[in-house]
């Protein structure tokens, strides 16, 4: 092969090269440019939520409260200007000593709840009467109550509207070890916010527990 020939076939081979390079880098350049690269939620914006929840419990000690004093050890990208960052639950771990908030971005489901903690005291937050239920620190879900607490959330549930029904269709995501699955499924028992109910999966019939998070959305881990 002609040497002039052999060195026009490696520069294009290079030009084509460089260009495929550019091409690939170009929606990672133009998201940066734009401002579309999703960042967490900052530790101001999952305080105010706290806040604001706080505020609606009467929380008379909430000003007690510090961003500082939060422990976030996960949460979720932010693609939008409101995600619908919302307090799901307040719970206390007897174990940890910690006061657990369950926050959930609802604009953005497909993202699961997350936990943010804090040592603080429950009693200096004005939480100890308003706290629903009370992590026995045994794994998600298991839970203790007081008498008192158990008649007040009993009284809630009353009140609070069903947000799963027997027969009708829901959405349950599964959380796994760096996994999340989206699947379809039948709830076998009527369900309100934060409680635990039988759902099956019709592809599986699986019987499973799951958690009812919102109209026609469940969630559980595996």
């Amino acid at each position: 092969m002609p040497a002039d020939l052999k060195s026009r076939i490696v520069s294009a081979l290079f030009l084509l090269l460089l260009l495929a390079l550019r091409r690939d880098a170009r929606p990672a350049d133009a998201t940066l440019r734009n401002g579309l690269a999703p960042r967490p939620l900052s530790r101001q914006e999952i305080f105010q939520t706290i806040q604001d929840d706080l505020a609606q419990r009467g929380a008379l000690g909430r000003g007690e409260l510090r961003p500082g004093d939060l422990n976030i050890q996960s949460s979720v990208p932010e693609f939008k200007l409101d995600m619908g960052l919302k307090v799901m639950k307040v719970a206390f771990d007897p174990i940890r000593r910690e006061v657990v908030f369950e926050l959930w971005a609802s604009q953005e489901p497909q993202y699961l709840p997350f936990e943010v903690t804090t040592r603080r005291d429950p009693q200096s937050l004005g939480l100890t009467s308003n706290l629903a239920w009370k992590s026995g620190g045994a794994g998600r879900g298991a839970r203790t109550e007081s008498p008192a607490l158990g008649r007040e959330m009993n009284s809630t549930r009353v009140k609070a509207p069903v947000l799963a029904k027997p027969g009708r269709m829901a959405t349950l995501l599964m959380l796994g070890q760096n996994v999340r699955i989206t699947t379809a499924v039948v709830p076998l028992q009527p369900g309100v916010k934060g409680q635990l109910i039988l759902v099956r999966d019709p592809a599986t019939m699986r019987v499973m527990k799951a958690e009812v998070v919102d109209q026609g959305l469940l969630w559980t881990s595996f």
